[in-house]
């Protein structure tokens, strides 16, 4: 499990230290505190190969034609101020070991990289098919032993990884894309031939009683449908982004295969009265499934059920994390409370969201 973090020359973070992380953690801030970067930032620690740089980018909703336009600007927006002359640096402390994720821009192609024959050749036709192509290379060191190095690359035909293929799902849940209808009925049949569907009914059940059944049928494009009482089966993108939402989110945790779940504006869709409900689920698999789970909130609502639940379930396996500027130095500072802390703060009307 992770405990510290120290980010360095990311996004909005020039040098962040972060400590006391628990099984599960909700971050809050005002906006622009760096919410999502931070869980970002926790992705490439934890998932350090070139598919996390390729979804972030998707998620962000980048441009592929400026890209193309400018290959040597690709990768400026993972940098502090977008200079990359500097390495991205993100440290992290587990319980016996330390790991170091090093992401830095070159213009040479350090084919080293690339193991595979077959990649090398598909990386040398790449790079004859054009005058400018710009590296990002990510190297990891655990316990001062180098692990892996790979690229992700850039040129004005567009973004390749030659690193070989991942089918790893990417343990991060962006608050404005959805899973598809596809994505959503594929992972729910690796929930049921694990035997762990019963879960998704479950929560689906927190927020509307009158589900009775989920199934997937692959009439056309693979579908998932939900029946309620009385009811036959419809399709799940006609109950709402919610039930979508909360469908994702168990899937995800359930099948997670990196023990790490990153979901940015948990809030998003759950009414307030379920939100207690909502985290029993999460502390309950976070624990069963030893997965550590960290969730951004704009949400007093939510920061409140979480405490209560919090100090309900077990004060040892949660905390929250507060991000803010720091007054002197202008760096990005994580304020931590237990829960007890945070209700006694939330009870006597203390800022807990950067007021």
């Amino acid at each position: 499990m992770l405990e510290n973090i120290e980010i360095n020359n990311f996004r909005c973070f020039e040098s962040t230290k972060i400590s006391g992380f628990k099984k599960v953690n909700l971050i809050g801030g005002k906006n622009n505190a760096g919410k999502t970067a931070f869980l970002e930032a926790l992705l490439l620690h934890n998932f350090p190969r070139p598919k996390s740089i390729i979804e972030l980018k998707r998620i962000r909703r980048e441009s592929s034609e400026i890209s193309k336009s400018r290959p040597e600007r690709t990768w400026d927006n993972f940098f502090l101020d977008q200079k990359h002359q500097e390495k991205i640096k993100i440290i992290g402390k587990y319980s016996e070991n330390l790991k170091i994720v090093e992401i830095y821009v070159s213009d040479t192609i350090n084919s080293d990289f690339f193991e595979d024959q077959k990649d090398i050749k598909k990386l040398i036709e790449f790079i004859s098919q054009n005058e400018s192509v710009t590296s990002l290379n990510i190297k990891v060191t655990q316990n001062q032993e180098s692990i892996s190095e790979s690229s992700v690359i850039a040129s004005s035909n567009g973004i390749i990884s030659v690193s070989g293929s991942d089918s790893t799902d990417i343990p991060i849940i962006p608050s404005g894309l959805r899973m598809s209808n596809k994505e959503l009925a594929e992972s729910y049949d690796k929930a049921r031939l694990d035997e762990k569907d019963g879960e998704v009914l479950k929560l689906l059940q927190v927020l509307d009683s009158s589900i009775q059944e989920v199934d997937s049928f692959s009439i056309g494009e693979p579908t998932l449908y939900l029946r309620s009482i009385n009811k036959r089966r419809l399709p799940i993108s006609l109950y709402g982004d919610a039930i979508i939402r909360a469908t994702t989110i168990i899937l995800k945790l359930i099948n997670n295969n990196p023990k790490i779940l990153l979901i940015d504006e948990i809030e998003n869709g759950i009414h307030y009265t379920n939100q207690r409900e909502f985290w029993r689920t999460l502390f309950r698999l976070s624990t069963e499934l030893d997965t550590q789970i960290f969730a951004t909130t704009h949400s007093l609502e939510m920061i409140q059920s979480f405490g209560d639940v919090g100090l309900e379930m077990d004060e040892e396996i949660s905390a929250y994390f507060e991000l803010a500027r720091h007054p002197k130095t202008n760096d990005i500072i994580g304020i931590k409370r237990d829960v007890e802390t945070l209700k006694y703060a939330l009870e006597h009307g203390k800022g807990v969201r950067g007021e």
